[in-house]
Formats: structure tokens, sequence, C-alpha cells
């Protein structure tokens, strides 16, 4: 493949990539603690493979490749006062702990609710973890202080668990969740503040987002009329050989 196309390809697929990211960080704006994504590139040299082609007939030369690689922006998005006592938000770092059927997962979506069996759950029925595991509750007034303790009719009955986990440790699942990469283990955070009656939003700004895909889109459409360049260039040599002027 020649070198120019080669390159230009690896630049149409990396933006290829990056549409999809933003398109999916566009999708979640109002997904309650979602985390949007970050694309990198780089661009470097690499040799292609010319064992198999006839000896003598082709060089190894280098070629310029451009990969992407993605990452979760683990920066805080807007809190939004929703007045529900069992609705909270984390200002600064960590994450809660709630239980699933494939063990413990994290999230910063603090809209919870109580299940008919009395425990604090998340819209998708996973349990809120505290210092002491599930959190059982009953109908009553329940006041969550700065520090994550769950107090229930002037009592204390349990502090929610909030840990904290490096950016590069965390890998997305579905409805705002991550799991942590084996052989992690995330620790207590020693700081904690927590706001009762507020939700965390997506920390995606629209208006950026927007303008990062019509960059994106007009970068892949160079792209594409560089291959067709190269390509048109070579038809016209094939079709031109021998010809006498």
């Amino acid at each position: 493949m020649d070198q120019g196309i080669y390159t230009a390809a690896s630049g149409a697929i990396a933006m290829e990539d990056r549409l999809a990211v933003i398109s999916n960080n566009l999708a979640n704006l109002n997904t309650s603690g979602f985390k949007k994504d970050r694309m990198s590139f780089e661009q470097f040299q690499k040799l292609l493979d010319t064992s198999t082609l006839y000896p003598g007939q082709y060089r190894t030369v280098p070629i310029d490749v451009i990969t992407s690689s993605h990452s979760i922006d683990t920066s805080p998005g807007p809190c939004q006062k929703t007045g529900n006592p069992l609705d909270v938000s984390l200002v600064g770092d960590g994450f809660f702990v709630v239980n699933t059927e494939n063990g413990p997962r994290y999230t910063r979506a603090g809209s919870f609710h109580l299940s008919p069996e009395g425990l604090m759950e998340t819209a998708q029925g996973y349990a809120v973890q505290g210092e002491g595991g599930d959190i059982a509750l009953d109908a009553g007034d329940v006041v969550i202080d700065s520090k994550g303790n769950i107090n229930f009719n002037g009592s204390t009955v349990d502090t929610l668990q909030v840990v904290n986990i490096p950016p590069e440790s965390l890998v997305r699942e579905g409805n705002a969740m991550f799991a942590v990469k084996e052989g992690v283990s995330p620790e207590p955070l020693e700081s904690v503040n927590v706001s009762q009656g507020f939700l965390e939003m997506a920390n995606v700004d629209p208006v950026k987002e927007m303008v990062e895909m019509i960059t994106t889109q007009r970068a892949y459409e160079s792209f594409q009329k560089m291959i067709r360049s190269v390509n048109d260039a070579y038809s016209y040599s094939m079709r031109n050989v021998g010809t006498v002027a």
C-alpha cells in the first residue's frame, strides 16, 4: 500500500473512532453521573511488512501511522438540585459503591430510592453499600450529612461507602457504572463531601462536543480527499504508461 494512502487511512479510522466517542458523550448528556470519554492521538513511524512480496521489488520504508487512545474524564459535572432526600452527589473525588450480580461496582450517579424490602438502591435495583454493607431503612425522615452519615429518625444507621479510584483503573460499564481493572483494590476516600438533595449531572459540554464533532467530520473528509487524490494519481499513471507525448 502506498505510504500516503496508508497514512490517510489510519487518520480516517482515528476520526471514525473520535466521532463514535463524541456521539456517545452527547447521547449521555442527561445521564446522571456520566463521565465522558476523551481521545488522544499519536503519530509514529512503522515499517510495512514486505516479507510476502517478491524479493527485490519493494523497499521496506517507514510510513507515518495515526492512532487513537481512549481515557475517561473523571472531572465533576454540574450539580442539579432535586430536593429528594435520597438524591446525593459527591463534591470532589470519590465513587459510591453498589452491589451487583457481578460484584461491587462504582458510580457517581446518586439517584437512589428505597426498595419494597427497605434497601437503598440505584435506579437499576442495585443495593447501595454503606460501611456495614446493604443500607436498610424504613419509611421516615432520612438526613445524609456532608460526611455521608445516614441519619434515620434522629439516629445514625450507617455511612455511605465512598472509595477513591484512579481514572486509569476504571473500566466503563453501562448505566454510568464502572468496574476496576484486575488487581486494583479501591481505597476508602479519606475526605468525603456529600450533598443531599442534589444530583451530579454528566460532565459533558454540549457546545464543545458539537464543535469537536464538526472539526472531526472535516478532518475525516480531508483524509478521504487525500485517499482519492492518491488513488486518482495512480490511476492516471497506469492509464498513460507508455503513452508517447
